[in-house]
């Protein structure tokens, strides 16, 4: 968005499935900083089912929290008006309610189907198993499952897709497209399945006598672009497509609209925009991972990135779909006391009959984040399966799921083990989003870059520290020394298979790291047996946990036997305690 006028503050509307929170940012002495935010439930569904109404209470929360007011007539006041009631703008992020489902039929496949999936992992949406017919137009068994499957789970939007010589399979291609729409309408819903085509211009007539005056449709020509550039296209298809069922289906979305001062934009689109400015403005690899709300991963390398969105699966609205994307064996493995899968399953149950609920005891806790542990590792092993190899991160960055622990060291851990980065150097730096900006951080970015730049740089994140991987041999010993600061050392050992937390404070470099793993062990992914050495601005800096040296090796790996399985993760708990 371009704009003559300045906008010296702004309010940023994330509304959740649970709650809706109002977060204003404005110029303090020329630079862009978090003033206050404030909550209250959303009203996405009945009783109120009203989208505005959220919006309106959380901004008069926010009222509340600044002694300010930020509503008229039930409006938002903008511009800021002299007295300093008001923002100059209003912009809002927001979970998909329900997320779309997203089919592509496809003749053929190739590196446009590719690039079609990872920009639908990325936007707020469900990708339903994709139906690849080649370009004689058989269809054999699996793919007649494969059009019934998808039927059977009631799509938003199908993607038909027809490169290359597509001549003869295009009647095939049509005609299943038309059976989805048909076992969809014969189910009795209201919404029924739109279209998008990507195809040449030719073959717009037939598309469009398929499928009657009656269906939404969309029809893209490719004119010899390459697959990035449709990709994009699509991609900000998928988002308009989004807002206009939203605005259809949801009371109150149009209102909120009207209000904002650019589109409402998908919460995992806004997170996925500040984690590429991040692995440009650090020149890092960075993964960010949020599990509030439903599970999103970003992942960026310079101008390299890939997101997934699933929007229904967490730890609340989504629980219930834990029971079939994790395996309770692999959730029960990372708890330091036995349970059974039953018991599991039951605690899963419940969080899904009370989804807000906030485990208060030890217990509770641990069994959640067994559960995070194993959503993380899914999240990153269907990042490599999108074709960006293996996932390396220098920075990792928590989501506003993970400031809600108590121990911060806790979520650090969670970090660790559900996305177990080995990087080049051998040291990845962990932080969280505390205040949970990052979504409004990215709305900002997308009408001001530079002042959104200024939020993060200021309020952004929170440092957790550092943590070094270093493999070696059972029994081995691993030496090493952290030279402070001021010139104060600290020498160390400890057993491969172990953990060592060492103090490194917020805001603290480290003057020099040296590492020794001892025989023909290594450090990161560095050759056996060399030396680690950090110094200067390549030393690891600390924050509320520290430096964590983990020299249990990549994977990480736990004991068959229960007993020593327990009696291995207690001592690691210790380990973190300090």
């Amino acid at each position: 968005m371009s704009t003559e006028r300045v906008l010296e503050s702004v309010i940023v509307a994330d509304c959740g499935a649970g709650t809706t929170r109002a977060i204003l940012v404005e110029a303090i002495d020329d630079v862009y900083r978090f003033i206050a935010s404030a909550e209250r439930p959303s009203t996405f569904e009945p009783p109120i089912d009203d989208l505005s109404v959220g919006v309106r209470e959380a901004l008069g929360a926010l009222e509340l929290a600044t002694a300010r007011r930020f509503l008229e007539r039930n409006r938002p006041i903008m511009p800021q008006e002299g007295s300093g009631n008001g923002a100059d703008a209003l912009l809002t992020t927001m979970v998909s309610m329900p997320p779309l489902r997203l089919a592509i039929l496809a003749i053929g496949g190739g590196p446009l189907v590719d690039a079609l999936l990872d920009v639908a992992r990325r936007t707020p949406t469900t990708v339903l198993p994709t139906l690849a017919i080649d370009e004689s137009g058989r269809v054999d068994g699996h793919g007649r499952d494969t059009v019934a499957t998808i039927a059977r789970h009631h799509p938003s939007l199908l993607l038909l897709v027809a490169g290359g010589k597509a001549e003869r399979a295009l009647p095939k291609l049509l005609s299943l497209a038309s059976e989805v729409v048909a076992a969809v309408a014969a189910q009795g819903l209201e919404d029924q399945p739109a279209v998008l085509f990507i195809g040449e211009e030719r073959w717009h007539d037939d598309v469009t006598a398929s499928f009657g005056s009656s269906a939404e449709i969309g029809l893209i020509d490719p004119a010899g672009a390459d697959p990035g550039a449709l990709a994009g296209i699509v991609e900000q298809e998928l988002l308009d497509f989004a807002n206009r069922r939203a605005a259809a289906g949801q009371p109150g979305f149009e209102e909120v609209s009207a209000w904002s001062a650019a589109p409402p934009l998908a919460r995992s689109r806004a997170i996925d925009l500040v984690n590429r400015f991040m692995s440009i403005q650090f020149g890092c690899e960075v993964l960010t991972v949020e599990l509030d709300e439903g599970a999103t991963f970003c992942w960026a390398r310079g101008r390299e990135n890939c997101a997934l969105s699933e929007p229904a699966l967490d730890l609340a609205l989504g629980a219930g779909n834990l029971l079939t994307t994790l395996s309770p064996t692999d959730v029960l493995r990372w708890l330091p006391f036995t349970i059974s899968e039953d018991e599991l399953v039951a605690w899963i149950l419940n969080r899904v009959v009370r989804p807000f609920t906030i485990p208060t005891t030890g217990r509770d806790r641990l069994i959640e984040a067994a559960i995070a542990r194993e959503l993380l590792r899914t999240g990153v092993a269907e990042l490599r399966g999108a074709g960006i190899g293996e996932v390396r991160p220098e920075l990792i960055v928590g989501g506003s799921f993970f400031t809600r622990w108590p121990d911060p060291a806790a979520a650090m851990i969670a970090l660790i083990d559900g996305v177990q980065p080995q990087a080049a150097g051998g040291v990845t730096q962990f932080a969280l989003d505390r205040d949970g900006l990052l979504p409004a951080i990215g709305a900002l970015g997308t009408v001001e870059p530079g002042r959104a730049a200024e939020v993060f740089e200021h309020d952004g994140l929170i440092d957790l520290g550092a943590c070094v991987t270093v493999a070696g041999a059972p029994g081995a010993e691993i030496r090493g020394e952290l030279e402070y600061p001021g010139g104060k050392t600290q020498p160390f050992t400890l057993a491969a298979g172990s953990l060592l937390r060492l103090p490194l404070g917020l805001g603290e470099r480290a003057t020099r790291l040296k590492i020794e793993p001892g025989g023909q062990g290594s450090v990161g992914r560095g050759p056996a047996g060399a030396a680690l050495l950090l110094e200067g601005g390549d030393a690891p800096h600390g924050g509320l946990v520290g430096l964590l040296i983990d020299a249990r090796g990549r994977p990480v790996q736990l004991p068959g036997d229960e007993q020593e399985r327990i009696a291995r993760l207690a001592a690691w708990m210790d380990a973190l305690a300090g």
